[in-house]
């Protein structure tokens, strides 16, 4: 019988909001005085539920055309991801 490993959750520190697109994490105080900063966190929490909400939606390999379509939207969201992650990159990095 194998162990079984607990996922610890990576929470980000106190004080801070997680940037899980671009791997990064913002304090609080700089995204409620900063109104770009802001909606950069409300992208990043935006395109981690859409991303959660496709993965539920996976349709069953006997629906080819389905899955197709599941794929092409797959790709969309990683757009939306790399465009937040460079968005980021332009705010966070002035």
């Amino acid at each position: 019988m194998r162990a079984i490993r607990k996922q610890r959750s990576v929470q980000p520190p106190a004080g801070t909001l997680s940037l899980a697109s671009a791997g990064r994490t913002v304090p609080v105080d700089v995204a409620l005085r900063l109104p770009d900063v802001m909606l950069l966190v409300i992208e990043d929490a935006c395109a981690r539920i859409a991303e959660a909400d496709w993965r539920l939606r996976r349709p069953s390999w006997r629906r080819p055309r389905a899955r197709l379509r599941w794929y092409r939207e797959r790709r969309q969201l990683r757009a939306k991801t790399a465009r937040v992650r460079a968005l980021a990159k332009e705010y966070l990095d002035r």
